[in-house]
This record gives structure tokens, sequence and C-alpha cells, in this order.
């Protein structure tokens, strides 16, 4: 950072505020919390068998039958003609196929089959899908499934989807489960537990800091920086793009979120921009904050698309970091399409 960075409020040009109410993704809290476990986990995981109970019977067709992607969802199922209702362990569910499967479906079973017979062969497959679920399931309960054809779908409670790719032939679709929330915290719960039992981190407090920018301040210029209304250009992008660091060390790249007022973060994969470190300068951080989490929950928090929820308040202010104590406060500030800071 050299001196030309360094100016009096009074003379920065087109310094304007930045304005994170209206530039950041806004979240819910309920989604947020569900980003560590519902909607990381692989179901597939808990049903090891999967396939071999429901693929055969398209084998046997002589069709070409395989599943493409299996993915945990927020979204809900379509709900329409060819939409079912099951139970698995006492709740309701929602069964449901798009319609490029159901045409797919009715053409290998009963091909130039009248238009009607869709919903039967779609009934058929759907009902096998929940009873080869049961089957396969290696939960730490047992679970049991019922399919009941005459209820009505969109009555069902749903809180996230697990999302089944499959293809037949040349034809591509999906089918869905719409699970309640007692189904969608259960997967939630084991996936989260998992994370934790295969952690390094231990199960005592860790810091966790969020930095803008970290800066190399001559020692002679250290007092100039610190004075209230000094505006500093940053020299990084004005962006979503913060680094989440362990104590000291930089851990995560993330991305801002407002999660109802609050910040948020959401690990992002990428590496991480290290800053070159000035021989003799003193490191002076940019950060909204800093808190402790037990590390069992961070480590939830090393996969990419967790989001991390702070308690603190959406807005501009920013903290001057030394050797991990607050020095000063800031206003984070746009200049020329790069963050600045103006010192208060």
């Amino acid at each position: 950072m050299s001196e030309q960075n360094v100016t009096s409020s009074g003379e920065g040009q087109d310094v304007q505020l930045w304005e994170p109410r209206r530039v950041l993704k806004r979240v819910s809290g309920g989604d947020a919390g569900l980003t560590c476990g519902f909607l990381r986990c692989r179901p597939e995981k808990w049903f090891p068998g999967f396939s071999e109970h429901w693929l055969p019977v398209i084998h046997s067709l002589g069709s070409d039958a395989r599943i493409t992607e299996i993915k945990t969802v927020l979204a809900k199922p379509p709900i329409g003609d060819l939409s079912f209702v099951g139970t698995i362990s006492g709740e309701q569910v929602v069964l449901s196929i798009d319609s490029a499967g159901a045409a797919a479906l009715s053409e290998e079973i009963v091909p130039g089959a009248a238009e009607g017979s869709a919903r039967i062969v779609v009934g058929y497959f759907l009902r096998r899908l929940l009873a080869s679920l049961a089957l396969s399931w290696s939960g730490p309960q047992a679970a049991t499934v019922t399919f009941e054809p005459d209820m009505d779908p969109s009555g069902v409670a749903v809180q996230g989807s697990v999302k089944i790719g499959f293809s037949i032939n040349t034809v591509s679709f999906a089918m869905w489960i719409g699970l309640g929330p007692t189904l969608v915290d259960v997967l939630d719960g084991l996936w989260r537990r998992q994370v934790q039992s295969l952690s390094k981190l231990g199960s005592g407090p860790a810091v966790v800091r969020i930095e803008v920018a970290q800066l190399g301040v001559p020692p002679q210029m250290l007092s100039e920086y610190l004075t209230k209304g000094t505006v500093i250009d940053l020299e990084v992008k004005a962006s979503d793009g913060v680094t989440i660091k362990l104590g000291s060390k930089a851990w995560m790249p993330a991305r801002l979120l407002d999660v109802g007022g609050v910040l948020g973060c959401e690990m992002i994969p990428g590496a991480l921009a290290v800053p070159p470190i000035t021989e003799g300068a003193t490191q002076l951080a940019v950060e909204f904050g800093a808190f402790e989490r037990e590390g069992a929950r961070v480590a939830e928090l090393g996969q990419a698309g967790a989001i991390l929820v702070t308690d603190i308040p959406v807005s501009g202010v920013v903290n001057l970091v030394i050797n991990q104590e607050k020095v000063g406060e800031a206003r984070l500030c746009v200049y020329e399409g790069r963050f600045a800071i103006e010192v208060q």
C-alpha cells in the first residue's frame, strides 16, 4: 500500500458508501440452516442397494436404464396428475415424475397404449421406487413405507425434496420425493453428525473471522491510517467475496449474504487469495467481525455451499484489526470499482 492510496476525507473523488442491503443476495434463515446438512448430504450413502432393487425391473424389459443424479433440493416436486402420496415412517411424502418421464415409462412398458395409461404405469413405478427405498435404507432405524394412491398430494406439507435423475434409452427425466420437516430433519442431522465425526478440528471453540482485505502498512504511516476521516483504497475489487479465517489463518473463500438482516457467508470452492506480505510492514486487516464457534460446527462449514450465519447486522461498518485485536472502525466504500474504507 503506497502513500498515494491514502487521502483525507475531503480529497477522495467519487467515493461512495457500499450498500450491502442493495447488493447482497438474500437468503432466509431456514434455508441457510439446511445448507450444512440436508442440502449437502448424499442420500445414496444411506441407500447402498437402491439401484439393485429398482433398476432390474427396467432392464428386464430390454431397456437401457440408469440413475444419472441424486440430489437434495428445497424445491417442491411438480404436483399434478402424475403425483402420488406415500408415507415413510409415518410422515407423508409426495412422489412425482415429470411429463417426459411419464411418457418414456409408459411407452417402454405399454408401447402405443392410450394416453390415460401413463398414470397407471407411473403409479406402479413410484410404488416400486418407495418399496426399494425401504428395502435399501441403511440408517439407524428401520423405515416403514406405505403407498396411498387415493390421497391428494396438494395437501402434503413439503419442506425439501430428493430429486432423482434417470435415463431410459435416450430419454432423461426426473422423479421427485417431497419430504416433510421430520424427514428433512433426519437427513440433516445424519449428515451433520457424519461430517463432525470426520473432522480434525476437535470439539473446542474456534475463532472465526470474516476478512475483506489485508494491508501492509509502513510503521511510520500507521497513525495516519487510523486517523478519523482518512480514506484508504484497499486495491481489491468491490464484490461480495471475503476470506474466512480460523484465528490468524486463512481457511475458506466465501460469498457474503443477507440472511434476514444479519450477515451470512456462503462457502465457495476455489483458491484463497493470499495478499503478499511486505517485509517490516504492520499487517492491518479489514474485517466484518470475529466470533467463536465450536470446532464441530466449524467442520460443517468446510463444505462448499454451506452458509455461516452470524449475528452481525448487515451494514458497511468494518473493524480494523492488528494481531487479532481491534484498533479502529471504518465505513466500507466503493472507489472506481474497488473497495475503500473511510476511518471512523
